[in-house]
């Protein structure tokens, strides 16, 4: 890892409102939804969601979970993001009608591109990015 790599993080995961939740469906099938979290310099993320709504159903059933926290907004072939795969939970907690979860990231990647002696472009990758030294550059 890079000192790029954690800047990037760190500006992507400060920056992007939506998040991508991948769950598990109890017959195996993947279900993806966008949420919007706070998180905090922990890592730790939460969002409110309807109980019933079928990503809370899996979470619920299946803890372990991905997250991709990606920018967009940026010109094609040049986005990057935040890739976390870990554990959520449903909270005891309400914020009006929402039930409110938490998600915490167990290892963290950003991608990016692996180039030839030339300069010139091979293939998309990721690189692991310490969860610790996160963290501490979120705190700054």
């Amino acid at each position: 890892m890079e000192e790029r790599h954690l800047k990037s993080a760190v500006r992507i995961l400060k920056s992007i409102q939506y998040m991508t939740l991948a769950t598990v469906c109890p017959d195996g099938s993947p279900w993806n939804t966008p949420v919007a979290p706070t998180f905090n310099n922990d890592l730790i993320f939460r969002w409110g969601s309807n109980e019933e709504s079928v990503h809370s159903q899996n979470v619920r059933n299946e803890k372990r979970v991905f997250v991709v926290v990606y920018d967009s907004t940026v010109p094609e072939g040049t986005g990057e993001g935040v890739y976390m795969k870990g554990e959520a939970r449903e909270l005891d907690e309400r914020e009006g009608t929402l039930r409110m979860y938490e998600f915490y990231p167990a290892q963290v990647w950003i991608n990016d591109e692996e180039q030839d002696d030339e300069g010139k472009f091979q293939k998309d990758i990721r690189v692991e990015i310490n969860i610790e030294e996160l963290k501490q550059a979120l705190k700054n």
